[in-house]
């Protein structure tokens, strides 16, 4: 088997103790910094690994488990409960569970035990049909399916490499990532780096994002716009200064527009990084950017690299 081939199956069977773990823990109140030791991962960087492996966040799964087997049971022990069989899955109240059920299957818990499953059931049924029939009658009608392969994100080339170290000015955002904050904080840090002389065709800039948007409440997230300044500079009333020590990273050289680099991460860590015989260390993502970053005569386009810290598997 290739190493490529061993480290994913590794990946996979790290997730699949955090599934089994969960599966047999639904009454527990399940963290990520618990679940990530589970599958001896950074906390930092499980979310993301999560996600990569099996399409769902961590805590989506969580609650669609909880809620399915919740269901089950509502149906096989019609003498229990509700609010028992709520409290056996993890749900805190009978009121957190009726909205949360609701929310699923449109209808009451009760409503599901008096009919609601079977005609759940049939209402399934004849929607993966029609669904199936829809296809059948595409695929007929397009013939012969496109012979390139559907491109599963962005294709990237990845090396894993040691980033020197870095001493950084930088200015901080705190609140949601987006449009809304980000775009403005890079602006006022530019008017700064063009007045001390830092914006330049040789300049190393840096975009941090400090916490992960699928953990952190956004009004809690922090991201850090930074430029690499000489030994000795020091900060103003406008910037801090701090160090990044030198360590490995597998970084991937991206171009493309904004909306396009959120898919280019998530083809980093789920297409990229569990066949490398690298896993996630317990340090922020980087966006390094150097010199001239957008494409002259395409808007909105703009290059960069996109840094995952790393260590051996």
């Amino acid at each position: 088997m290739s190493v490529g081939g061993s480290s994913r199956l590794e990946y996979e069977q790290r997730v699949n103790r955090v599934i089994d773990h969960i599966r047999d823990h639904l009454a527990d109140e399940l963290s990520l910094e618990q679940l990530a030791r589970v599958a001896a991962f950074s906390p930092f960087h499980f979310h993301r690994i999560f996600h990569g492996v099996t399409g769902e966040t961590l805590f989506g799964f969580i609650h669609r488990v909880r809620i399915e087997r919740a269901a089950t049971a509502l149906r096989d022990h019609p003498d229990d409960s509700v609010l028992a069989i709520a409290l056996d899955h993890g749900f805190s109240s009978a009121a957190t569970f009726a909205r949360a059920f609701r929310a699923r299957f449109g209808m009451s818990a009760t409503a599901w035990r008096h009919g609601g499953a079977e005609r759940w059931r049939a209402r399934s049924a004849s929607t993966r049909a029609r669904a199936r029939s829809k296809r059948g009658k595409a695929n007929r009608k397009r013939g012969k399916a496109p012979a390139r392969a559907r491109r599963d994100g962005r294709r990237m080339d990845v090396k894993v490499t040691t980033l020197p170290r870095y001493r950084i000015a930088y200015m901080r955002h705190v609140g949601p990532y987006g449009a809304h904050g980000i775009p403005d904080l890079w602006a006022r840090f530019a008017k700064w780096m063009e007045t001390h002389g830092l914006l330049g065709p040789d300049s190393i800039r840096l975009g941090i994002a400090r916490d992960d948007p699928e953990v952190t409440a956004p009004e809690q997230l922090r991201y850090d716009a930074c430029v690499v300044v000489p030994d000795g500079f020091e900060g103003d009333k406008w910037v801090n200064v701090t160090e990044l020590r030198a360590s490995k990273y597998a970084v991937g050289a991206f171009a493309g527009t904004a909306h396009e680099i959120v898919g280019a991460w998530e083809t980093l860590y789920r297409s990229w990084l569990p066949g490398s015989g690298y896993q996630p260390d317990d340090r922020p993502c980087i966006e390094l950017y150097r010199g001239e970053t957008y494409a002259k005569g395409k808007p909105g386009v703009f290059r960069c690299e996109l840094c995952i810290p790393v260590r051996p598997l």
